[in-house]
């Protein structure tokens, strides 16, 4: 395995040298194949293994510092409290990718911390990256996840963990916030000038670099939050500190994928006032930009500023458009918000599953309505929808092809809480057999996998009481 370490040439304002704690009696217990391939890495090699997992020193690993609004209230320093950096690696096109270890032991900025993660919430960040990937979501991804024999304390003795994950960069919003916030004049220009180079080198053949980038960073942002909304998910914790500068997914904690529809469904039980329900998260993201764009204050004047941020709305709902177009499989020439609005109102009032009800629609004919309708309450009501639907569906298109397009953007197998919850029951058991199998659908979240068939119902009813909290 081959690190470089670009970020850490950064030097000590920006980072703090630090080395991973090993677990008591570790060993791995899964690995990516398929992602550890494309970057060039052997984990079968015990060299690497020991690397990863800290029994091998990696001379340069380090904790980032940052800032961060969470939940709306600034924290001047965060940092990474149970995260190692041990470098970046190249895949096969020369791009870089971070390495990092979550649950690595305490750091500087471990608050008080243990530094520690649990195998619960380790299992479930290991299933999201993937999960998020395969359903085209730009996000991390997980690498390794190795298991011990060492307690960890929450609520209650846990086994605790590692996971490996990568991501194109971890630097986050709160980076610029943390150097903006302490003016560190210096250190902020080295930070904006770094990321120029490594992530928007592109933008540096404009004539305004950073207003190219900023452009570029609200465009992934939007992008990324409207493929949350077309997929049902939520990711619980929008603080800007979980906001990746690329509009990568980053830090699943209390996230969830949405079950029975309700745009005012909450994942996170510790969430208390709602701020990042499902129907306020395209709200949030433009305020995190908010929060963004005033660490370049010093660089733009506020109507530049106001400009930039002025591009998300059009490029999320015009995002947002053509995905929900492709799960309809409707034309472009659709205008579809009449038709989404009634569609949710009906799925609200019947509690209807929103992964389930896209996939049906991929089956459904003018012929079969029973299909979705043996499913409702209020058939009158679905009968009305699909009679406008099929007004703007059916068009020159050959139908078995908008059939088969459609099945290739709505799952039949989404993350449910639990069947993470189970997985996580039988790994904890040292059963990680389901764990695969759940790993396995999710990867290829639009294939049938007859044999697992189970894995796309709906929670049973003591499935849809599960709490998740920032604890997890």
């Amino acid at each position: 395995m081959k690190l470089y370490h670009h970020y850490a040439q950064l030097g000590a304002e920006f980072s703090a040298h630090t080395k991973i704690q090993p677990l008591i009696e570790q060993r791995i217990v899964e690995v990516n194949k398929d992602l550890a391939t494309s970057l060039g890495i052997d984990l079968s090699d015990k060299d690497t293994q020991a690397k990863l997992n800290g029994e091998v020193p990696v001379a340069d690993s380090l904790s980032m510092v940052y800032a961060g609004h969470q939940f709306g209230g600034f924290s001047p320093q965060l940092g990474d409290g149970r995260g190692v950096l041990l470098g970046e690696v190249k895949d096969s096109n020369g791009q870089l990718h971070d390495i990092h270890v979550k649950g690595a032991g305490q750091t500087p900025f471990s608050r008080r911390g243990d530094g520690r993660a649990v195998l619960r919430s380790s299992i479930r960040e290991y299933l999201a990256g993937e999960a998020m990937h395969a359903l085209g979501v730009p996000s991390s991804r997980s690498l390794a996840l190795f298991d011990s024999q060492q307690a960890v304390y929450r609520e209650q003795p846990e086994p605790g963990a590692l996971l490996v994950r990568t991501a194109r960069t971890h630097i986050r919003f709160g980076h610029f916030e943390y150097f903006f916030a302490h003016k560190k004049t210096e250190q902020l220009q080295q930070l904006i000038d770094y990321t120029l180079e490594h992530y928007f080198p592109d933008a540096l053949k404009s004539e305004q670099p950073i207003i190219s980038m900023l452009k570029d960073v609200v465009s992934r942002t939007a992008k990324m939050v409207a493929k949350w909304q077309s997929i049902g998910f939520q990711h619980g914790v929008m603080n800007t500190d979980n906001f990746s500068i690329l509009g990568e997914t980053i830090d699943y904690g209390p996230y969830g994928f949405m079950e029975d529809y309700d745009d005012r469904w909450i994942c996170n039980h510790s969430d208390y006032e709602g701020r990042y329900r499902f129907d306020r998260q395209p709200g949030i993201g433009l305020w995190n930009l908010n929060c963004l764009m005033r660490c370049f204050s010093g660089h733009l004047s506020r109507e530049q500023l106001i400009e930039i941020l002025q591009g998300y709305e059009p490029v999320l709902q015009r995002h947002y458009d053509e995905l929900m177009r492709a799960k309809l499989g409707l034309s472009s020439e659709v205008d579809i918000e009449p038709l989404v609005q009634q569609l949710f109102s009906i799925l609200r009032k019947e509690k209807f599953d929103y992964t389930i009800f896209f996939r049906l629609l991929s089956s459904v004919t003018p012929e079969t309505p029973e299909i979705l309708l043996d499913e409702v309450v209020d058939r009158e009501s679905m009968g009305g929808w699909l009679k406008g639907y099929w007004t703007c569906r059916l068009d020159s298109r050959d139908q078995h092809d908008v059939s088969a397009q459609m099945k290739q953007v709505n799952p039949k197998f989404v993350l449910r809480n639990y069947l993470a919850h189970e997985a996580i029951q039988a790994a904890e058991a040292g059963n990680y057999l389901p764990f695969r199998e759940l790993l396995n659908v999710l990867k290829n979240p639009f294939d049938e996998h007859a044999a697992s068939e189970a894995l796309a119902m709906r929670a049973p009813d003591w499935g849809r009481d599960l709490e998740v909290s920032c604890s997890s």
